[in-house]
């Protein structure tokens, strides 16, 4: 016999299949069904021979569970051969009420597996079941005679049971977590007790939807028109919006309920104007707003709510989550990104709404035009930065290739923005420098967009942009019906980035819990059902013990709300509760030293009842940020006289600052900084425009691959 070749080692999984042949042979449980199907069943990498017996014991105990008996593989026990099971178990505590648990029961290997192969995993299941668990009983015997201490204990119910034992029941041999357990669902028995006796005075307190009592008792239509930008579907919504006899358009900005206004206006339908800082009546019908000044207590035959897709944005989501559930209109139209559509149905699913989703297409093409010389930037472009400092580089930088600039950003007055996409339509200004501030609300006459970069920091982390940012701000480019528009980058790295957002479908957001904000209501009961005076604890009762049911909204109060609750309880502790919270929500950035200060002034003069008058002089050196700054103050004075017209009364002194703070703005920003001495570099290694205060001899792309 030729032995001079040996046979190659055994594989893993024929080792382990040999070692389940001798066990099976062991226990006499090769010629069954259920000694086959272990013996084929898949061999991982981790199945190691010496865990024959225990993968066994667990392959058994699975075919029980599969049965939805309950009964779960709690482990081998080598040196006795047995394996552990866990056997759903309810310890009873009242007549009313049981405490779901697990019990432990040890069979022997041998007998156990035969058992399950000769009467099936149901059968031996229902036996198991079947058994007394003499532990489970003398614990409830003793939680009946001698109940926890814990507060809620005589409020328990299974709805609070359940929320905190379920779906993986303790183990009734480990007290410490049952305790543990019991003591969370007293906790959750008190909340819910709470919730229930501060729903009893109030309606609508736990659910949301009846916060808004008219839109619920009247039958709505959505009708929903999605699709990119230049689809022309905030077209088709203002022109019902106009035919109807009564309507609200609403929108993320004041410049674009202001451009809406117009449209309306232009065809013929008188239309008011209002937004937190102003209010112009022209008609007591139609009004254009931005979305947190929406109307609840009126019905109206059409209105529009437009970029839906805003829901999901982490701070203002819950205006437009409160306009879709609170309009009392007998047609509410809808506009976003197709991205909208899940939000749009669930809405209508939970209000009772009857939905029409229409789907459009862009009026133009939108291609991707490839990599620019920024020394050849052509006219009727927009090239985006994505802050106010490299927005201002950018106008030197091109001012000094003897191109007139426009310039919008976010930090610029609502006029200012305006007056400065006015020059760029007149043909005053070649092209336009601006941040994601013209992605929304702004209709420029642009051939193309170009990205200086594609990464933005969001205020809290330098991130890329997301493919559905760039299609937002891509799409200004060509707009109108059958116009092309061109999307560019300065460097090749953006430039694929950007013809992968373009070429790839929109992608729909997942569709997870909704931000609900506290209303006036909420906060006058909470503050008056536990005696609660600052609103701090009250909001963050809200926030974190209230639950919505039904899974769709979750009680949301934003950070800089907080924020400004903070100083209003510390300034104005005397004022209202209600009061208070709607000075909380005074759109203010209060990590400004400027606003904080001047804030907390207001708030004690407001609480001392005085009058509250605009700051005589405003510190800084009078420069372009100073000025902006100024601005911004006249806004938010403007804001509070509409909410407190007795205390806020400088209105005279305010319109005349924001009139010369916005005139200097205008003349700061139509100077040519291209001639003030700020220098034009290029990246020494790709010929990429360098913005003056690059660190670096070569742009972001090229350091990063080393070339300094």
């Amino acid at each position: 016999m030729d032995t001079s070749q040996e046979r190659d080692p055994w594989t893993h999984e024929e080792v382990v299949t040999g070692a389940r042949e001798s066990l099976l042979a062991e226990i006499e449980l090769e010629p069954t069904p259920l000694g086959e199907e272990f013996l084929n069943s898949p061999v991982g990498p981790r199945v190691r021979v010496g865990g024959v017996r225990a993968s066994l014991a667990r392959f058994a105990t699975e075919k029980i569970a599969a049965a939805g008996t309950g009964v779960r593989y709690g482990g081998f026990l080598d040196p006795s051969d047995e394996v552990l099971l866990h056997l759903p178990a309810a310890i009873p505590v009242r007549d009313d009420l049981q405490l779901p648990v697990l019990s432990n029961v040890t069979l022997k290997l041998g007998p156990f597996v035969r058992d399950v192969a000769a009467r099936g995993a149901a059968a031996v299941a229902a036996e198991l079941r079947a058994r007394k668990h003499p532990a489970v009983t003398e614990l409830g015997r003793r939680l009946q005679s001698n109940p926890p201490a814990f507060e809620g204990w005589a409020q328990l119910a299974m709805a609070d049971v359940t929320r905190t034992f379920e779906p993986t029941p303790p183990l009734v041999s480990d007290r410490k977590e049952l305790y543990h357990r019991i003591r969370i669902a007293c906790t959750h028995a008190v909340d819910r007790a709470l919730l229930e006796g501060l729903a009893r005075g109030n309606p609508g307190f736990i659910d949301y939807l009846q916060c808004f009592p008219l839109a619920r008792s009247m039958p709505r239509k959505v009708v929903a028109w999605l699709g990119p930008t230049n689809s022309g579907k905030t077209h088709r919504a203002v022109l019902e919006l106009a035919a109807a006899k009564s309507g609200m358009y609403l929108g993320p900005l004041r410049l674009l309920a202001l451009e809406q206004r117009d449209r309306v206006v232009e065809i013929g339908t008188a239309c008011s104007l209002i937004t937190g800082e102003e209010r112009d009546i022209q008609s007591q019908t139609h009004s254009a707003r931005t979305v947190e000044m929406t109307d609840f207590s009126r019905r109206f035959e059409v209105c529009v709510l437009d970029e839906m897709q805003l829901a999901f944005d982490r701070d203002r989501g819950w205006a437009w989550v409160a306009a879709y559930c609170g309009v009392a209109a007998e047609i509410l139209i809808v506009t976003g990104p197709a991205a909208a559509e899940p939000v749009i149905r669930r809405l209508g699913e939970v209000c009772g709404d009857t939905v029409e989703v229409n789907h459009l297409e862009r009026q133009g093409a939108l291609e991707y035009e490839g990599v620019l010389d920024w020394r050849r930037v052509p006219p009727r472009s927009a090239v985006i930065g994505f802050s106010r400092a490299m927005v201002l580089e950018l106008k030197a930088m091109f001012e000094s290739r003897g191109l007139r600039v426009s310039v919008i950003y976010g930090g610029l007055s609502p006029e200012v923005r305006r007056n400065e996409a006015r020059r760029f339509r007149a043909g005053e200004s070649d092209i336009v420098c601006a941040t994601d501030a013209i992605g929304l609300g702004l209709n420029l006459p642009l051939d193309r967009v170009i990205f200086y970069e594609i990464d933005k920091f969001d205020g809290e982390i330098n991130r890329p942009l997301a493919p559905s940012e760039i299609l937002q701000i891509a799409g200004r480019a060509g707009r109108g019906p059958g116009s092309e528009g061109w999307v560019a980058a300065f460097s090749a790295r953006d430039g694929r980035r950007i013809e992968a957002a373009l070429a790839k479908p929109q992608q729909t957001p997942p569709l997870d819990q909704l931000p609900a904000a506290p209303t006036q209501m909420h906060v006058r009961a909470i503050a008056g059902h536990l005696g609660l005076d600052r609103l701090v604890p009250i909001l963050e009762f809200f926030r974190t013990r209230l639950t919505f049911p039904g899974g769709t909204f979750f009680p949301d109060v934003q950070e800089d709300v907080f924020a400004a609750a903070e100083l209003v309880d510390t300034f104005a502790p005397t004022l209202p509760v209600e009061e208070r919270y709607a000075l909380a929500c005074t759109p203010i950035d209060l990590e400004e030293h400027i606003f904080r200060n001047t804030f907390a002034e207001w708030l004690e003069m407001l609480a001392a009842g005085k009058t509250v008058k605009f700051p005589r002089r405003l510190d800084g050196g009078g420069g372009l940020e100073t000025l902006e700054e100024t601005l911004k103050l006249t806004t938010i004075y403007r804001w509070l006289a509409l909410k407190f017209p007795k205390s806020f009364t400088d209105l005279a002194r305010v319109e005349e600052v924001r009139r010369e703070a916005t005139e200097q703005t205008q003349a700061i920003l139509r100077r040519n900084w291209g001639k003030q001495g700020l220098s034009r570099r290029e990246c020494a290694h790709c010929g990429r425009a360098l913005l003056p205060s690059s660190p670096h001899r070569t742009c972001r792309e090229c350091y990063m691959e080393g070339f300094a």
